[in-house]
C-alpha cells in the first residue's frame, strides 16, 4: 500500500487562489467521505489552514490523479485545467517526508509556527472520527506530530510561539509604526483572534474584541480586552486605528458600502489586517480614502538568519531519523500478510498431524477439536513471527519470510 498527497500551499498560490480551495470543518468532513468511496482509496486525511489544503491518502493504485478528485469534490469547472500547475503531487517517501518538514513548521510562511502542529493532530482526528483514517495513515500522522514536537523542543526554539499575528505585528513595527497607544479592533475569537488580541495588548494597543451577542456571556476573550458585540463593529471601526479580522466564517466581516457609510466624514488613516483564508474583508474597501488593507500574504519571515538556518539543519536531521523509523515500521507491515500465510499453512499442518490421535474421540467432537487446534497453533506461530519482526532488521526478516514461505507443510 502507497501513501500519495497533492496539495495547494503559499509557495504556489496566492490567497485568492488557496480560498477557493478553503475548507470548512463540515467541508473537510463531507469531502473526506466522499473521497473514501473512491475506487482504490482505503484511507484519506485532508488538511485545510489559512496557508494550504493538502490531502493524504492510501491507496494499492501506483498513481492516483488526487488533483481530480479535489476539483470534483470542489466542483470546479473544466477539470481545474487551468490551475493543476499549482498543485504540488508526491507518494511515497517524499509524501511522507513532506509531511514531516510540515508538522515541524519547516514548511510554513512563518517558519516554525506553532498552530500547524496542532491543525495536523485536529485534521486526522477528524479523519479517525469519521472512520476514514485507515491504519497507515494514522501511524504516518502519528510520527510525524511526535516528530514536529521533538524538533520544536530539541531545535527551533527561536520561533516557539510565533504566529501570524506575530508576523504581522514586526512588518508593521519595521515599517515605524508605533502599535502602542493605538486603538485596536479584533473581529473573531477563536484561537486566531485570541492571540492577535493578546498580541496587540502586548504591543501597548487598546484592544477591543468582537463577540456574537449570543454567546457574549461564555466567551472568554484576552484579560485587558474590551468587547463589543459583532452587530456593532461598524460603530466602532470609525474610531479604531488597526481593524484586524481572523475568523472562520464564511460571509465577509468587513464590507465596503456600510464601511464606507460608517467613516463617512471621518478619514483618519486606518490599518485593516485580514488574516482569514477565506478572507474576511472585502477587497476593495482598499479604495477608500485613508485605508490600507494587507491580508495574510503581505507579511512574511521565512528564517533566514544564520541562527535560523543552523537550526533548521539540526531539525533536519532529528527529522530524517525518525522518518526511517517510520518507514521501517511500513515495510515490516508489508510482510504481515506473509505473516499470516505461514500461521495458517503451520496450522493446517498440525491439524493434518493430529489425524490418528483425533480417532479416539467421539466424531461429532473431532471438528470442534481441530477448529480449537488451528486456532491456537496459528496464534502461538503468528507470535512467534511477530517477536521476530520487532527484533530483527528488515532484511533479516525478509530472508526468514522467504524460507518459511518455501516449506513444505
Amino acid at each position: 500500500m502507497d501513501i500519495q498527497m497533492t496539495g495547494i500551499d503559499h509557495s504556489m498560490a496566492g490567497v485568492r487562489l488557496r480560498e477557493q480551495f478553503s475548507f470548512t470543518a463540515s467541508q473537510a468532513e463531507r469531502a473526506m467521505q466522499e473521497i473514501k468511496k473512491q475506487p482504490g482509496v482505503k484511507g484519506c486525511v485532508l488538511l485545510s489552514t489559512c496557508n494550504r489544503m493538502e490531502l493524504y491518502v492510501s491507496t494499492k493504485e501506483s498513481s492516483m490523479d488526487l488533483p481530480g478528485l479535489l476539483f470534483s469534490v470542489r466542483s470546479v469547472p473544466c477539470g481545474g485545467a487551468d490551475i493543476r500547475q499549482y498543485f504540488k503531487s508526491r507518494r511515497g517517501v517524499e509524501a511522507a517526508r513532506h509531511l514531516f518538514y510540515l508538522s515541524a513548521g519547516l514548511k510554513s510562511r512563518i517558519l516554525g509556527e506553532d498552530q500547524i502542529l496542532a491543525q495536523v493532530k485536529e485534521a486526522v482526528k477528524k479523519a479517525r472520527e469519521i472512520y476514514c483514517a485507515d491504519t497507515l495513515l494514522e501511524v504516518l500522522f502519528r510520527h510525524a506530530v511526535t516528530a514536529g514536537k521533538e524538533v520544536r523542543t530539541k531545535a527551533l526554539s527561536v520561533h516557539a510561539d510565533y504566529s501570524a499575528v506575530h508576523c504581522a505585528a514586526d512588518g508593521l513595527k519595521s515599517q515605524g509604526y508605533v502599535l502602542a497607544g493605538k486603538r485596536c479592533l479584533v473581529i473573531g475569537n477563536g484561537t486566531m483572534g485570541k492571540i492577535a488580541a493578546g498580541t496587540l495588548r502586548d504591543e501597548g494597543a487598546l484592544v477591543t474584541v468582537t463577540v456574537r451577542q449570543y454567546r457574549s456571556g461564555i466567551v472568554e476573550i484576552p484579560k485587558g480586552c474590551s468587547r463589543i458585540d459583532y452587530g456593532d463593529r461598524y460603530r466602532l471601526i470609525p474610531e479604531c486605528d488597526i481593524i484586524l479580522s481572523a475568523t472562520v466564517s464564511p460571509n465577509l466581516t468587513v464590507r465596503k458600502e456600510p464601511l464606507a457609510q460608517a467613516r463617512s466624514g471621518r478619514q483618519r488613516p486606518q490599518i485593516y489586517i485580514d488574516l482569514a483564508v477565506p478572507r474576511d474583508m472585502e477587497e476593495d474597501i482598499a479604495q477608500l480614502e485613508g485605508v490600507t488593507l494587507y491580508d495574510i500574504d503581505s507579511f512574511q519571515n521565512d528564517g533566514s538568519s544564520s541562527e535560523m538556518q543552523r537550526q533548521k539543519e539540526q531539525a533536519g536531521q532529528l527529522l530524517e531519523t525518525r522518518l526511517s523509523e517510520f518507514l521501517e515500521w511500513q515495510e515490516c507491515r508489508e510482510l504481515v500478510p506473509g505473516i499470516h500465510r505461514t500461521g495458517e499453512r503451520a496450522a493446517k499442518d498440525i491439524c493434518w498431524r493430529m489425524g490418528r490421535g483425533l480417532m479416539q474421540f467421539p466424531e461429532g467432537e473431532r471438528e470442534a477439536i481441530r477448529a480449537l487446534a488451528a486456532e491456537c497453533s496459528q496464534k502461538v506461530v503468528e507470535k512467534m513471527l511477530f517477536a521476530l519482526r520487532d527484533e530483527l532488521g528488515r532484511e533479516e526478516l525478509a530472508r526468514c519470510m522467504q524460507v518459511w514461505e518455501q516449506m513444505d507443510f
